[in-house]
């Protein structure tokens, strides 16, 4: 008897663990940014043509390393922010509010050098065969 009781909590316990296992997100080596980063990258729409992703570092924040993929950058604010690579020299970018540009994927940080929020929005295309 007891021994058909240990085996039935041990079972339990594994049936417990393996759906642990299957519902934790995210993905351990996910260098996707609204993974790594959700306080500062937040994905606000998606579906089959595109991600949009919106940007809000408050002063003097900065985000974790992250991954980003190729993008439409559109700036919602004026910002003056500093790129900071893993293996090179931080690059300072400074744009207006509206300015909107091509971006090609890259790793790295991003500081805000204000004493204001930057905001900013990321439109991600994905890959669509022609037909």
């Amino acid at each position: 008897m007891r021994l058909w009781l240990v085996a039935g909590v041990f079972l339990m316990a594994a049936g417990v663990r393996a759906q642990d296992a299957q519902t934790f997100p995210p993905e351990f080596f996910d260098t996707h940014p609204t993974a790594l980063d959700s306080a500062h990258f937040q994905r606000v729409f998606e579906n089959d043509m595109v991600e949009v992703i919106r940007v809000h570092l408050g002063p003097h924040e900065r985000t974790a390393n992250v991954a980003l993929p190729p993008h439409v950058m559109t700036c919602v604010s004026d910002q003056h922010v500093r790129l900071i690579y893993q293996h090179g020299k931080p690059v300072e970018r400074v744009e207006k509010a509206g300015y909107s540009g091509w971006v090609q994927r890259d790793d790295y940080g991003i500081e805000n050098l204000e004493d204001k929020p930057a905001e900013w929005i990321l439109v991600v295309p994905r890959i669509v065969e022609k037909s």
